[in-house]
């Protein structure tokens, strides 16, 4: 983009939710306006991993602000009522047609670039029908949904097949998809998208991230930190504890989050009578890189049947403050090269709770473990996924394509 092109972002997910895509697309947002691309978002009210919509967004409030530059124009639609799969595509549904009203009435105009982000297949359908005749549509996909739902048992196969359709249908009317992995890459090229795929990965902001010294502490703190849903597996670490109850008090297990799963992890774990696990809240973005750093050792949990369809970004922050993780993941998955290439974290297979528990007892024993594990990491993403060099390879990538067009 010679000229500071205006650009539309369409995420369901945005700032101020905490977690999930909505940081990373708040980054993106917010890099194209600092860098000379007037950009407006389109999104809905924020809610994300709560069933309820934010206090400051209910009664028609906020529909419309400015946000470290970025104009955010929220339709009027909040969370799913419902924890069902035919729940959410209605949510995903409404989204859609509330997002056309906009662009006839003239509330949002068409752009010559147009982002959308996909967990919402529908959400990318809006960025399509928003981009102007001649112009530019590029799908960041965080989740392959159709996979997703699938693997997780949600709405069976015909659900599946539709969801499929969908997004094969959608997805080739962009002019570029940008994915996480090349495993995302290959799920979309087996159900028959053909324009151009590109590996984009997750980045953190290494300047506000910090690596931190270990916490000086009589135990060892053990943390997992994000949504508490489905895909995560998060019974894994329930059984962890349960493991670990008879082996090692001195390990303290914290689930700090939120999520549809919340309620149930906690009836589980009273029902256990487990004492060496316990729930907390998250913490604001501006204390992330703090949050994870009060953790001696990180979990990454993962459903090894949804590994494909979708990455942990937390695996990034958890290494840009020093700290190492133990990931359940299956061979020659994403995490499981991840682990070859840094060298930063161990990796266990999934549903195996004496050989979880083994390996977070090793790095309990050793701290000059955790300390080297925890220095290759930050040494890492510094390397590889710096906010800079992501984020500017993203934008290099829109004045190609627009170039081209």
């Amino acid at each position: 983009m010679s000229d500071p092109s205006r650009v539309l972002f369409v995420s369901r997910y945005y700032w101020p939710e905490l977690i999930g895509s909505a940081p990373f697309s708040t980054d993106i947002a917010e890099w194209l306006a600092a860098h000379g691309r007037p950009t407006t978002v389109v999104s809905g009210l924020p809610h994300y991993p709560h069933d309820d919509v934010f206090p400051a967004y209910r009664d028609g409030r906020c529909r419309r602000e400015t946000v470290c530059g970025v104009a955010v124009e929220r339709l009027s639609i909040g969370p799913p009522r419902g924890g069902s799969a035919a729940a959410r595509i209605a949510n995903e549904a409404e989204f859609l047609l509330r997002g056309l009203a906009t662009l006839v009435t003239g509330r949002v105009r068409r752009h010559p670039v147009v982002l959308a982000l996909c967990p919402s297949i529908l959400s990318v359908a809006l960025g399509v029908a928003a981009r102007r005749r001649g112009g530019v549509c590029v799908a960041i996909v965080h989740d392959i949904q159709s996979g997703l739902a699938e693997k997780l048992g949600m709405g069976g196969s015909g659900m599946g097949r539709l969801m499929r359709a969908a997004e094969r249908s959608i997805l080739n009317r962009t002019d570029l998809v940008a994915v996480l992995s090349l495993e995302m890459k290959d799920q979309l090229r087996s159900i028959g998208v053909t324009v151009p795929i590109e590996v984009i990965p997750l980045w953190v902001d290494t300047d506000h991230i910090q690596a931190a010294p270990a916490v000086a502490r009589p135990g060892v703190k053990v943390l997992y930190s994000g949504n508490l849903g489905r895909k995560q597996g998060l019974g894994q670490v329930v059984e962890l504890a349960r493991e670990l109850a008879d082996r090692r008090l001195d390990i303290e297990i914290v689930l700090r989050g939120d999520g549809n799963q919340a309620g149930e992890l906690l009836a589980e774990i009273r029902r256990l009578g487990l004492t060496n696990i316990q729930l907390a809240e998250l913490q604001p973005n501006e204390a992330l890189g703090t949050a994870l750093a009060a953790g001696d050792i990180h979990l990454v949990p993962q459903r090894p049947d949804a590994a494909a369809f979708a990455v942990p970004s937390k695996v990034f922050n958890i290494m840009a403050v020093g700290r190492p993780f133990v990931a359940t993941a299956l061979p020659d998955s994403v995490l499981w090269r991840l682990q070859h290439q840094s060298g930063a974290f161990l990796c266990v297979p999934p549903d195996d709770p004496p050989t979880f528990a083994e390996a977070v007892i090793r790095l309990a024993d050793d701290s000059r473990l955790r300390q080297e594990l925890g220095r290759r990491g930050r040494e890492f993403v510094e390397a590889n996924y710096a906010k800079p060099r992501i984020l500017g390879h993203l934008v290099d990538r829109l004045d190609a394509i627009v170039a081209a067009k």
